[in-house]
Order: C-alpha cells, then structure tokens, then sequence
C-alpha cells in the first residue's frame, strides 16, 4: 500500500483524544525570533493503527523535499516523529491556535520537559545539500561525519538560504504569476514577490534608460505571464537579479547559455502581455514607458520628441511644452506654420515649411545626440566597438577608413539575398554605405586585401572551348 498523510483536521483531533499510545509527525524550523512562514509548520497524526509511522513521515519528508525543490529558498525545517504512550497527556491542538504557535509555545517545550527523543530526526537543508554532493550519503535521516571542505560547503549554503529567507521576507513560496522577459540574451524570470517585482521594475528602468544608446537591447523584448513552476524554471526565478552593496543598484549578469530562449521552447502555460521591437522610434518608446511606468529621462524625452518631429511633422503641444529643451529652436515654426496655414506666408509653403522643421530635428539628433538608427555616417565607421557588417564580417579599419574618404570598394560579397551587388560607396547625404552591381564609368575601383586598401582588377572571364566530336554520327 503507498504511504500517505491526510490533512483531515478529525484525524488529529481523534488522535489526541486517544487513552492509548500514538505517534505525531511535527515539522518546525528553529530560531522563534525569525519571523519564519506558517508553511513551515506541520502537525500529522501517525496512527500505528492505520499506517506504520515510518511510512507517514516518509510521505511527508517526500512531499516536502519536492515542495523545498521548487521554492525560493529551502527553509531549515525538521522534521520529526515522536511516540507517545498516552496520548491524552500531550497538550491538545485546539481550533483557535495556529499550529505554528501551537508547536512553539506548548508541544516542543513538552517534549524536551519530558526528554523525549525523536524517533526519526532530519533537516531539509542538510538532506538537500547531502544531495547535491556526491561524497556524502545520509545516515538514517542524519549527516555522517563531514570533513573541513564539506563542512564548509555545508556552513555556506546554510548561510547562503539564510540570505535568501530574508530577501523573501521568510516565505520560501514563489508567488504566481511568475513574469518571464525575452531578451535578445535569453529570458529573465521574476516572482510575484516584492524581490520579483522589484526586479522587474528595475529591468524596465534600465532597458527605457538605455532605449536609444548604440548598445542598448536590440529587442524585440516580450513580457509573459507564466501561471506554473516547472523544474527547469525554479533555479531561474530572480536569478539574474541581485543588488550591488556598494550602489545599491540592481544589476542583471545571467549566462547566455542557462538563460537560453532554445531551453524554453514549451510555453503552454505562458501568456503574452507586452512586446516591443525596440526600433529607435518615439511611438515605441512612447509604448515601452507608458507599459512599464518608468519615467523619460530628459536625455531621452528630448530625443524622443525630436524623433516625433522628424517621424510625423509638427505638433503644437510638443513644441510648447516647457519641457522640452529645444523649445526655443522649434518656436518660430508655430508662427511661420499658422501663416501658412491663414494664407499668410510670403514664403515657403507648408510643405517646405516642415520639411526644413524636420532637417533642423535630425541635424540635432545627429550632431547633439549619439542615438542608434540616427547616427551620422562618420560615427558609425569610426566606432570600433560597433560593427560594421559586409558579408557578416566586420570591415577593417583600413575598409572604413577607405569609405569614409569617398572611395569606391570592390567586394566578392556584400549580401547573400542580392549576390549582385558587389560595390560599396557611401553616401554621406544619406548617412549610409550603399551597395551597387557596378561602379560609375570612369570612378577608381579599390579593394581589401591582407588590411590593406589596393587598386582593383577585375578578373578577365576564361573562355571555354569546346572540343569537337569526330566520333561517328549514328
């Protein structure tokens, strides 16, 4: 028959009305002045007349080493069997008392009164380091004889759960929703919990301080609402995030490899509830700030307004607004775009009118700011911890170096989908390096070879010549 525990509150109330001998499993973490979960706290009969104790406290000490598995921490609980000869001299249970008092004030003072000992003793966080380690094998629910070095590895991650209950308030249970984030390095996942929260809110902060810096996140960047705790995601719940004592910043430092999206292919059990494509735009970032609630920087509120302005033309609000640190550059076009609007304006037309508000807009962005989609041409070639991708290599400095100067540059490959175009120039009206099929009559043709930049040859095609067949016509 498989060993079971039943949480009928009648079974225990029967068991403390019996004359004869019983058995109590009690499951209790010490340190009274820690305010440790009620969940930590466990009361079951083990009625020898039902069931062998022993195959009680074994389907509990099951029970709670899955539940230790999937939690925040693994709280320092006991567990433990006692055997009483008479039952109705234990102090009873009563309905108005949680067990958690009851076992702290009235069960566990009986027992040491009395000098009773435990039949079957053993701590979760003993069990659990003695199995994560292959040269320790637990003795009847006890640890053997340790060594210094595993000692000490068993002192640390007593001290490392003891780190952890406090960063959870003592409640070793994740609250769901978990809330998974996608990443172009992989996926974070937070709890419900205030560390969870606080986390989340944090990642936000950062990605929305950092929305148009060269290096920033290239999205896209989902948000999922994940209502269930599998094993592969436990280990990674608030993982990535911790706080620098020194600042006391959160910082996010998750190995690529752990936090793979491939290792989360199955998401049943995930709903999607955000997504930006993180494009240097003021729409999405009008959409990221307002999901997550973080505040614009005023870096970042400027740039967002300018990209407004070269995005969708002029917007009287936005050029009045007080905080907008170009306010005064943009004031004139009010004027001089109602004149033209009234049928006031002895010069260009509306059109005119914003096209120039617009090349005034993306001067500063360029000139002013170093923003990612927006940068001048000479920044993108002369920044080396960019790359500059041709062919899916990054050009040398001597290539760079040749484009910026104006010159015409021959390459075998330029893009797997146009393999066609074999010449690169850039066009510093535009801010972009274009690709060609052929150069212009006339133009010298360089190329790179060995990091040095050489005139260009093409290669003379080879004639084939075909044999003539003397054999004999059938």
């Amino acid at each position: 028959m498989a060993a079971y525990i039943s949480d009928d509150p009648k079974l225990l109330e029967e068991l403390f009305r019996k004359e004869g001998e019983g058995c109590l499993l009690v499951g209790y973490e010490t340190g009274k002045e820690k305010p440790h979960a009620e969940s930590s706290y466990m009361l079951y009969p083990a009625d020898p007349d039902r069931q062998d104790p022993v195959y009680t406290f074994m389907a509990l000490f099951s029970r709670e080493m899955i539940k230790a598995k999937h939690a925040a921490f693994v709280p320092d609980t006991w567990l433990e069997i006692y055997s009483f000869s008479k039952m109705t001299d234990v102090p009873v249970l009563t309905g108005d008392i949680a067990k958690k008092e009851y076992i702290n004030r009235f069960f566990l003072p009986y027992v040491r009164e009395k000098g009773l000992v435990p039949l079957i003793s053993t701590n979760l966080r003993n069990v659990l380091f003695a199995q994560s380690r292959s040269d320790i094998l637990m003795e009847s629910g006890e640890l053997p004889k340790l060594t210094a070095e595993q000692l000490d590895g068993l002192l640390h991650f007593h001290r490392k759960q003891d780190e952890l209950a406090v960063r959870y308030d003592y409640n070793p249970v994740y609250k769901l929703p978990l809330h998974a984030v996608e990443t172009s390095k992989g996926i974070l996942f937070f709890s419900d919990t205030q560390t969870g929260r606080d986390g989340l809110k944090n990642f936000y902060q950062q990605l929305s301080g950092n929305y148009f810096r060269v290096h920033s996140e290239p999205g896209p960047v989902r948000q999922y609402q994940v209502n269930r705790l599998s094993d592969d995601i436990c280990p990674l719940v608030d993982a990535c995030y911790r706080k620098n004592p020194q600042n006391g910043k959160g910082e996010y430092d998750f190995d690529e490899t752990i936090f793979s999206k491939d290792a989360f292919r199955d998401r049943n059990w995930w709903r999607q509830t955000f997504e930006t494509n993180m494009e240097p735009t003021a729409s999405e970032f009008l959409r990221l700030t307002e999901f997550s609630g973080c505040p614009a920087s005023r870096n970042n509120a400027d740039i967002s307004k300018l990209l407004y302005l070269i995005e969708n033309g002029f917007k009287r609000d936005l050029v009045a607004d007080p905080a907008f640190g170009y306010r005064n550059v943009f004031q004139e076009y009010v004027t001089r775009i109602d004149n033209c609007i009234n049928g006031q304006s002895s010069g260009l037309n509306l059109a005119d009118v914003l096209d120039e508000m617009r090349q005034k807009a993306e001067n500063i962005l360029q000139t002013e700011f170093d923003v990612r989609g927006h940068r001048t041409l000479e920044r993108a070639l002369n920044e080396k911890s960019v790359p500059f991708l041709i062919g899916g290599t990054d050009a040398v400095q001597a290539m760079r170096q040749a484009l910026l100067e104006g010159k015409w540059i021959y390459s075998s490959k330029i893009s797997e989908s146009m393999p066609g175009l074999h010449f690169l120039h850039a066009d510093k009206k535009c801010n972009r390096v274009m690709a060609y099929s052929k150069p212009p009559a006339g133009k010298a043709v360089y190329q790179e070879k060995n990091g040095r930049i050489i005139p260009y040859t093409a290669a003379l095609k080879k004639e084939t010549k075909t044999k003539k067949n003397n054999s004999p016509k059938l």
